[in-house]
């Protein structure tokens, strides 16, 4: 090799692209963070006024984030949910979950309640989100997944 085309390849291999940055975390809320918010709100808006159980209904909204995070619920699933307004919009947002999906959400709903339930005081917030239907993506309130 000649020293032209040594110095050529050490100023090719210097001007060679540096490896990218790794991409910034997202800002924000993930899609699951506020798909998880909206069916909270959508429970509590039908709650007397007054009577918002904060507990209850942070506990609710970091379990139904962990089972998306988790279950990997898809993106057409959580952009259904984050729409959602009413407890009434989840039907449509429940096809969009797996039955696995589904099931994990009433199991872990079902032992969040049994939890609750032995709350020792009866009035706390556990037992004023109960009033707001804890399940609320199985179509007609019934727990069970829903059947495609």
């Amino acid at each position: 090799m000649t020293l032209g085309r040594a110095g050529l390849v050490l100023a090719l291999a210097a001007c060679g692209h540096a490896e990218a940055p790794a991409p910034a975390a997202p800002k924000g809320p993930t899609a699951c963070e506020r798909a998880s918010d909206s069916m909270v709100n959508a429970m509590l808006v039908r709650l007397p006024a007054g009577d918002t159980p904060t507990e209850r209904a942070d506990a609710l909204r970091n379990l139904i984030r962990e089972r998306c995070e988790q279950d990997g619920w898809s993106a057409e699933a959580t952009r259904c949910l984050i729409a959602m307004q009413r407890l009434e919009d989840a039907g449509p947002c429940a096809r969009l979950l797996t039955d696995a999906q589904q099931a994990a959400l009433v199991r872990d709903q079902d032992a969040q309640g049994a939890h609750d339930a032995h709350d020792p005081r009866g009035t706390g917030p556990a037992n004023a989100a109960s009033r707001a239907e804890p399940k609320p993506l199985p179509e007609a309130g019934s727990g069970a997944p829903v059947s495609r």
